[in-house]
């Protein structure tokens, strides 16, 4: 039942939104709210459509964009159209912001891979006005001044406290020149594994749910995230050849285009949790990398 009032719903967006499509330039993506105010942290639906045709492949801003001044809480992706060989894709995006400003303004991107090459295309912004909830002053307000003085005695003893706080600059400098390098590896470390341990307990939630479209993108983002940060190369924003060719392994390139059949058509699900598995080593070696500071770029060993 769900599916049929969300196929009616797409439906329904579309023929309305070909009205105001046919306003804009042509093939530009179409970007709406579904308001016009909003209030500090109120969520807030942002939908994103784009026609194309139908041998084109679209991609659309995931968890990895950044939003700003929006954040990301959800997104919804209704199925592809077709029709006389012109597709249609639309998500809908769940926004909210604790940034203060009158107006806010989005307008997000659509990736178009065709024939080999890469396009770029944006939507026209559009704008959401903030809705303040606490009233302006007027001029006419009074304020009134408490004027009854009540005398404090203060005494400080200036001279112990100045032979303290030499005292404590005298240890700091001591252990800064001993051991400062020390202190800062030990720490660099601890960071390092404490994220390493989150990026564990996070994926293995992934792997242990079902193989869903969603489920398999979310682990996708938090991997690539993961190991941008321990090899310093921001495979995030790459596509999947890109990041196979930055990490020089044809094999993970092979295993992430899997994993975009799954995300974007629907197809390898049961491929794709051993895929993912398999990627834990990658995030292990990147591990042992960062741990290490070794010269050279990260280099995976089988």
């Amino acid at each position: 039942m769900n599916k049929i009032l969300t196929n009616i719903l797409f439906i329904a967006f579309i023929l309305t939104a070909n009205v105001v499509v046919g306003q804009e330039e042509e093939n530009l993506p179409y970007g709406r709210f579904n308001t016009d105010s909003i209030m500090l942290g109120e969520e807030v639906k942002y939908t994103l459509r784009y026609e194309h045709p139908a041998d084109a492949e679209v991609l659309f801003p995931d968890s990895t964009f950044n939003f700003a001044p929006f954040e990301l809480l959800d997104k919804t992706y209704f199925p592809t159209r077709t029709i006389n060989d012109i597709s249609v894709d639309c998500v809908e995006y769940t926004l909210s912001t604790y940034d203060i400003d009158s107006v806010y303004e989005l307008g997000l991107p659509v990736w178009v891979y065709n024939q080999g090459e890469k396009d770029s295309v944006m939507a026209n912004l559009d704008g959401i006005f903030f809705k303040d909830l606490i009233q302006v002053m007027p001029d006419s307000a009074q304020l009134y001044a408490n004027v009854d003085f009540i005398p404090v005695q203060q005494e400080f003893n200036y001279p112990y406290f100045l032979i303290f706080i030499g005292v404590v600059v005298v240890i700091a400098l001591v252990v800064l020149v001993g051991f400062g390098g020390k202190i800062k590896e030990y720490y660099r470390k601890k960071k390092l594994q404490k994220r390493y341990d989150n990026f564990l307990q996070h994926y293995g939630n992934y792997l242990n749910g079902e193989m869903t479209v969603s489920n398999v993108e979310e682990s996708i983002a938090v991997w690539k995230s993961f190991m941008a940060s321990v090899i310093s190369i921001p495979i995030q924003a790459m596509t999947s050849k890109e990041a196979g060719q930055a990490l020089h392994s044809k094999e993970l390139e092979g295993q992430l285009k899997v994993l975009d059949r799954v995300i974007y058509a629907g197809q390898g699900e049961e491929e794709a949790k051993a895929i993912l598995e398999g990627l834990k080593e990658w995030a292990k070696q990147g591990q042992e990398y960062a741990m290490t500071k070794p010269e050279g770029a990260f280099v995976f060993k089988k």
